[in-house]
């Protein structure tokens, strides 16, 4: 589902057209111009050329396939075919036909056939219509072939709505689920002439996996990128790049934000995305024989911060210890932890994995890091890493290069890696660092990683049951007056959080200090 939260506009109404353009033209800014833009100003930017490239895709190809319609209809050899296959036709409504029909027509279909694969393939099907609405040829031969597509039937529903006004003219019907080919479906109803008199329609129809097939793939849109095309009640034509199922004609997304694209034509939205994740967007509307559909190219905004951390992580590392350090922990809770019927124990340079409904624990974290890796409701890793590890620049150990390895060989899909979230609990920042770099170097994101940091204290306990996404951090406080002394999962800070709101404190280009208020927690994956 969608839902907006915030809207912007390129000022002139038109968005980039080819992507060498806009690079030259942005190279020939001068260095303060450059500077103004933000990462998500480039990252629009990105947008705007994979929608573009979408957008001319789609044309080209709708161009090509109406050309093809166009010349069906005024084809010698489909038109000779049509008039044939419909003597036959009539002819069998009155008993047996001629043997020299009956010949003839078991010819030219076989040439028929030849013809349509050189020079109609483009088309899945190929309908011989009457003027009463009957289906007497098909190239498919499927449950359409024979019926009277002029009575009301479900399964055919788009196509009786169409020939009972008995078109004139060139209809194009948009792609909806046609139960005689088990699939989505779009037709072109084009009119056939004899002599100048009506005679009938030849229907030509287009599969959906070729206009899937153009918006499948986009490069240079990272692993949360994607381009898909969205029909008028806001459906979705294409497939997701992070469904499992098929989303063609089944995912309907937020109808307030769909139709507001619609209603805008072409622009930028920043948007809550159908899985849930803020999305910066780059949309426009293409109109196609009076059918309007929307090409929408789309990041998660999280990608961006996580790149742009990357590409300045001394700068924003150090930017993020200073607000953790200016940053008072939130409020201790007086929380006791639930019985649980197996708890794994998790000693010193060791990790362990818990996905039979086990509870991980690990105790005595002092100058020691725990850390958390879990995909909550199927398996979570703990590990009580300690000074001799590398994330500290040692090497006697590599605790969290082990559980990565293992996560991503054997726990997880790719299409899945968003859902791992990482805590790191300690009473001091002394691997945090280490800890955020790696992660990012292995494919994660920032907002995936927590921080539960308390340097009040003195050591830590950690539990976690994964089945229930339940930490309990409880730690051994420095001054003991009174009974509270634990911190749970949302109060964690959010390293992603962290990182856009210094991003967002920063002008001109010229970063500045982010303000000491605690972020928001992101809700759980």
């Amino acid at each position: 589902m969608y839902k907006q939260t915030t809207s912007y506009t390129l000022p002139n109404g038109k968005c980039c057209w080819f992507w060498p353009a806009i690079l030259f033209a942005l190279l020939g800014l001068s260095s303060a111009a450059r500077a103004d833009k933000s990462p998500y100003d480039w990252a629009f930017v990105k947008l705007d050329y994979a929608r573009q490239e979408k957008v001319e895709q789609l044309q080209s190809f709708c161009e090509r396939i109406h050309t093809l319609a166009i010349q069906a209809a005024k084809d010698k050899f489909v038109i000779g075919c049509f008039d044939i296959n419909l003597q036959y036709s009539e002819a069998m409504k009155t008993g047996q036909a001629p043997e020299a029909l009956v010949a003839k027509v078991a010819e030219l279909r076989e040439g028929f056939n030849r013809y349509y694969i050189e020079n109609y393939l483009a088309f899945y099907d190929v309908l011989f219509v009457n003027m009463q609405g009957k289906a007497f040829y098909t190239i498919r031969k499927e449950s359409d072939l024979n019926i009277d597509l002029s009575q009301k039937d479900s399964a055919h529903y788009a196509l009786t709505h169409c020939l009972s006004k008995c078109p004139q003219n060139e209809v194009f019907i948009d792609f909806h689920y046609y139960e005689p080919s088990s699939e989505p479906a779009a037709f072109f109803v084009e009119p056939i002439r004899k002599d100048g008199v009506q005679v009938g329609w030849v229907i030509l129809q287009c599969a959906i996996n070729k206009i899937n097939t153009l918006l499948a793939w986009t490069e240079n849109l990272g692993q949360t990128g994607e381009t898909f095309l969205v029909n008028q009640d806001g459906y979705m034509l294409t497939e997701s790049s992070f469904d499992g199922s098929s989303t063609i004609l089944k995912k309907r997304l937020d109808d307030r934000n769909i139709q507001a694209k619609f209603a805008d034509k072409q622009g930028h939205r920043t948007v809550t995305d159908y899985r849930g994740h803020t999305a910066l967007s780059s949309f426009k509307v293409v109109r196609f024989l009076k059918t309007n559909w929307l090409v929408v190219a789309k990041i998660d905004k999280d990608e961006i911060a996580t790149e742009h951390y990357a590409q300045h992580s001394r700068y924003y590392g150090g930017k993020l210890m200073t607000h953790l350090k200016k940053t008072s922990p939130a409020p201790l809770r007086n929380s006791s932890l639930p019985a649980a019927k197996v708890t794994l124990r998790v000693d010193m340079d060791e990790f362990l994995k818990a996905d039979n409904g086990e509870r991980l624990h690990t105790f005595g974290v002092s100058t020691c890091t725990g850390l958390l890796a879990s995909y909550p409701g199927k398996l979570a890793y703990l590990a009580h890493v300690s000074p001799k590890d590398k994330m500290y620049g040692s090497g006697d150990t590599n605790l969290l290069g082990q559980m990565i390895k293992i996560v991503k060989s054997f726990n997880i899909y790719r299409s899945e890696r968003h859902r791992v979230v990482f805590v790191i609990v300690a009473m001091h920042l002394n691997s945090l660092l280490a800890m955020v770099d790696k992660l990012v170097e292995e494919g994660f994101l920032l907002s995936q990683i927590r921080v539960v940091y308390n340097p009040q204290a003195t050591s830590a306990a950690i539990s976690y049951d994964y089945a229930q996404d339940y930490l309990n951090v409880s730690w051994r406080m420095k001054e003991k007056s009174h009974n509270k002394h634990v911190h749970l999962m949302e109060d964690a800070d959010n390293v992603g959080e962290i990182i856009q709101q210094i991003m967002y404190s920063e002008k001109d280009g010229f970063p500045q200090e982010t303000s000491s208020g605690r972020t928001s927690t992101t809700p759980k994956a």
